[in-house]
């Protein structure tokens, strides 16, 4: 509750403060505690070092969004319909990631038998949900990988606050409807990332459970808030041996007065507490991972740029300078198409 009254509080302010002032402030305070940071990280020299710092930064992340659910009750998996296509077969998916709390998703199987490597796909902020990763998925599908993509709340087949006299949510679009889990969730001393990402823990579990599914090639990639999704999972779940955040991943130095973020891409106490976007890239260190951008995007490539030169100077450490990439595409927000090669380039090289 204390937190719900102070973010009133703060935004009344911002809202009454029509000279700027109080949003300086907040930006000087925020620069003051990445600069501490930046001290910190310098300091770290070796990987022992570099082991300290992913404990402390794994365990300040999950106290943030108020742990993860203590749960593991079955999955109730249902397949509901399949659909054959060229060189794979589509599977239409339901599970319960939390009692009676549904996920849908359609996963993506090759013809050829045999154990494949996995990619989890969660989805960014497209009302239509999973549908939107067709293109990738499908082609990654031809190339030999099982893929997994699902819905996120408030979107495809899960909205919520849903109408059935009007046909939509009476929340708004799938941004809108964060927005309003987020406000719930901090009600509570939680953050919405929480149940994103135990989605995508358990979907995880799902792809895992798979026969066609090799568990020790699981990947995951995703664009927007897909790529947030991903750099959560990726960091937080030892399952995942190779990850591709896309159009998201951006240091806080410019994200603070930038583009608003969703409710789970804004974790309450997060600088304060030391961290920025490169903690997720290092605590997934030293196994591959590769950023994406686009050079019109409102996650800015100059903002990128900073979290991948701090991640290379860190897989240094391990010798593993290959094992962390950038790739910028053409355009606005998305993937276009050398993005996308580059993605399913990655993907090939570290199954």
């Amino acid at each position: 509750m204390n937190s719900m009254i102070l973010a009133m509080a703060a935004f009344a302010l911002l809202t009454a403060d029509a000279s700027g002032d109080l949003l300086r402030w907040m930006d000087r305070t925020a620069q003051s505690q990445l600069d501490a940071r930046e001290k910190r990280i310098a300091a770290i020299r070796s990987t022992e070092q570099a082991a300290v710092r992913q404990r402390e930064v794994r365990s300040k992340i999950l106290e943030l969004i108020g742990g993860l659910p203590d749960y593991n009750g079955p999955l109730n998996a249902r397949v509901t319909g399949r659909i054959a296509a060229n060189g794979f077969r589509i599977e239409k998916v339901v599970f319960e990631s939390l009692p009676r709390f549904y996920v849908t998703g359609n996963l993506y199987v090759p013809e050829k038998p045999g154990k494949h490597a996995g990619v989890l796909f969660p989805l960014g902020h497209w009302d239509q949900g999973k549908p939107a990763a067709q293109l990738i998925a499908s082609n990654l599908a031809r190339k030999g990988f099982v893929v997994f993509a699902y819905d996120p709340v408030g979107q495809g087949e899960r909205l919520q606050a849903y109408e059935p006299r009007i046909g939509r949510s009476l929340a708004g679009g799938s941004t809108e409807q964060h927005i309003l889990n987020g406000a719930q969730s901090l009600l509570v001393g939680e953050s919405f990332a929480r149940y994103r990402i135990w989605d995508a823990k358990r979907a995880l579990d799902y792809l895992a459970s798979r026969p066609e599914v090799d568990t020790a090639r699981l990947g995951c990639t995703g664009c927007s808030g897909g790529g947030t999704v991903t750099t959560y999972i990726s960091a937080l779940d030892d399952r995942i041996k190779v990850a591709i955040p896309a159009c998201y991943m951006n240091t806080w130095r410019f994200l603070f007065t930038g583009p608003t973020g969703d409710s789970e891409q804004s974790l309450p106490g997060f600088l304060e507490a030391g961290l920025d976007q490169a903690d997720f890239v290092e605590l997934f260190a030293p196994k591959p991972w590769m950023i994406t951008s686009t050079e019109q995007d409102f996650f800015k490539p100059d903002a990128a740029r900073p979290v991948y030169e701090e991640a290379k100077r860190w897989y240094a450490m391990y010798g593993a300078e290959d094992r962390v990439k950038w790739v910028i595409g053409p355009g606005g927000h998305g993937t276009p198409k050398p993005v996308r090669e580059a993605i399913y380039d990655w993907f090939v090289r570290w199954k």
